[in-house]
């Protein structure tokens, strides 16, 4: 857990120093350099006056204010002044290796509450400088009801790791052929011999074995055969009901529903490539969707699916590999979660199709350094949840509904939660909350194109600099820093919608797949902000600071740790 100190706010000095050192070190807003150092200052400013000695009167001199408006047609009229009602935001980012001090002074406030939001764009720890906690929220959700960690986290994260490279020591001789797949170069998969009724043996993530039933046997629009196999045990009129077997078919199955979704955004999940000891991608696989009791708790819901690269194994590799293109659910959350854990399940199915799809196109055919990091790897896994959930259930969306109500409302939040370190569930952060909905963000603002774009993108081995490029890809004016910033001054100020361009969650329809609006308003009541400063803002986090019911004009000089950037949201 991050260490956590006592606040402190710094006093004010005169004001003549102050304009003097922004003058002296004052750089704009965005990618570019900003080396302001100033002395810190809080306090209402006052245009200074000028005595009546008969002389020229100079014009009344602005007060300083270093942040910049950060969106066009919007409240944020200039440096130092706001419209009077609607959405402003200003920025400015300190390029620099150390914090530095940026003063504000904006006026035509009517009673708004200005949130500062900092947003770390770099890839270590930087330094949180104190300011004043001058607004605290309690939720009207205690955060003891939010359901934490599941005590499946040590599996997932097994299974995690062993999808990512752990199977490359296992899968024999890479060959030197060609064995690249692009989007619907491969065959479809044809059928398997297997017929409804028929019984197997699949092994669990745990290496139980696990008798099945085929339940039914069903083909995809490219002829692909996709097999549902249900534990013995748990196939019954009052468990898993052949009904749930036929809603499971009518997510996953009929055109335009996961398989077809999943291969018009990323191509085929499974085909030819060059290991000896994996199973053929060079003759029919079918998919198989496997349910079984997870972990026979009586309980629904902890870990509801998982894909695991040990089953795409020849059993000459793994005793346990099932050789099999396969998905697992868990039987307990189909029959005791109710609407939503079927709503949950459906998506489960995207989810992990994106996992099993990701490691045929990205760790298998190009290799496995290419495979996202956990962060990346999860994130378009949710993203992929996004972009289904219209087709599959259109009043449940598991970005809007889970994910981002997750990011502002898990124990003391989620914001000042590093992207890049995988701790799902944890003592103080949500890593499913953060990249997906920072997932959710950049399929509003950057769509379908980008997404894909993404998938297939193998210019790199490292994840960060794979966004970074495929973000430029879609917006060559942009970057992986802008979109943070941006995503931060909407998530951490709730911002208001419909949100200034640039800004928000706004809903978006294109090539046959609608993304809902999230308004993150709704969230308001259960918002929760930190109760004091923490020792450092984590890599590619933000964190919000709040100043309740602000009228005249905003004045204050605040500290900026280095590589970051201030966002003033005025709503």
């Amino acid at each position: 857990m991050r260490q956590q100190r006592t606040l402190s706010f710094p006093g004010a000095v005169a004001l003549a120093v102050l304009t003097a050192a922004v003058l002296a070190a004052c750089g704009g807003g965005g990618d570019g350099p900003a080396a302001q150092s100033t002395a810190a200052t809080t306090g209402t400013t006052q245009s200074p006056g000028t005595p009546d000695t008969g002389a020229p009167v100079n014009p009344v001199t602005k007060p300083t204010s270093v942040v910049s408006p950060a969106c066009s047609g919007c409240a944020a009229v200039d440096a130092n002044t706001y419209a009077g009602s609607g959405v402003g935001v200003w920025q400015n980012l300190n390029a620099t290796a150390s914090a530095v001090d940026m003063p504000i002074s904006i006026s035509g406030l009517t009673g708004q509450d200005v949130t500062l939001v900092f947003t770390n764009q770099t890839a270590t720890p930087q330094t949180m400088p104190t300011i004043a906690l001058t607004a605290s929220h309690v939720p009207t959700v205690a955060a003891s009801a939010i359901a934490f960690d599941d005590g499946k986290s040590a599996i997932k994260r097994r299974i995690s790791d062993f999808n990512r490279d752990g199977w490359a020591a296992l899968a024999g001789t890479r060959g030197t052929g060609v064995n690249g797949s692009s989007f619907g170069s491969t065959p479809p998969l044809r059928a398997a011999a297997y017929t409804v009724g028929d019984t197997r043996n699949f092994y669990h993530e745990d290496n139980s074995v696990r008798p099945t039933t085929l339940i039914r046997t069903d083909t995809t629009a490219d002829g692909t055969v996709v097999n549902f196999w249900v534990e013995t045990t748990e196939s019954d009129p009052s468990k898993v009901s052949a009904s749930i077997v036929n809603q499971l078919y009518a997510g996953f199955v009929p055109t335009g529903k996961i398989y077809d979704l999943l291969k018009q955004t990323g191509g085929p999940v499974w085909g030819p490539h060059a290991y000896s000891d994996l199973i053929s991608g060079a003759v029919s696989q079918p998919i198989d969707i496997v349910v079984l009791n997870f972990d026979n708790d009586g309980h629904p819901f902890g870990m509801v699916g998982y894909f695991y690269a040990r089953n795409a194994l020849t059993t000459t590799a793994s005793a346990y590999s099932n050789q099999s293109v396969s998905l697992y659910l868990d039987a307990e959350t189909l029959y005791l979660g109710g609407a939503a854990g079927l709503q949950s399940m459906l998506l489960t199915m995207a989810h992990e199709g994106m996992h099993m799809q990701n490691f045929y196109r990205r760790a298998v055919v190009t290799g496995p350094s290419y495979a996202f990091a956990t962060w990346l790897e999860e994130g378009t896994a949710m993203m992929m949840e996004d972009f289904a959930s219209q087709s599959i259930d259109p009043t449940y969306n598991a970005i809007r509904d889970v994910r981002f109500r997750d990011y502002v409302g898990y124990k003391a939040g989620s914001y000042n939660c590093s992207l890049l370190n995988w701790d799902p569930f944890g003592a103080a952060c949500d890593s499913y909350s953060v990249s997906g909905s920072l997932g959710g963000f950049l399929d509003r603002q950057l769509g379908l194109a980008f997404y894909k774009h993404l998938l297939t993108n193998v210019s790199s081995t490292d994840s960060v600099t794979v966004l970074d490029a495929s973000i430029r890809a879609i917006a060559p004016t942009s970057s992986l820093g802008e979109q943070l910033r941006r995503f931060g001054a909407t998530s951490a100020s709730l911002m208001k919608s419909p949100s200034p361009s640039g800004f928000g969650f706004p809903a978006r329809a294109e090539g046959g797949f609608t993304l809902p609006v999230i308004d993150p308003q709704t969230r308001l009541a259960t918002r929760t902000l930190t109760q004091s400063v923490p020792t450092t803002l984590q890599p590619y986090a933000s964190l919000p600071v709040v100043r309740k019911a602000v009228s005249g004009t905003y004045s204050e000089t605040v500290k900026v740790p280095a590589g970051s950037t201030l966002s003033v949201v005025i709503q």
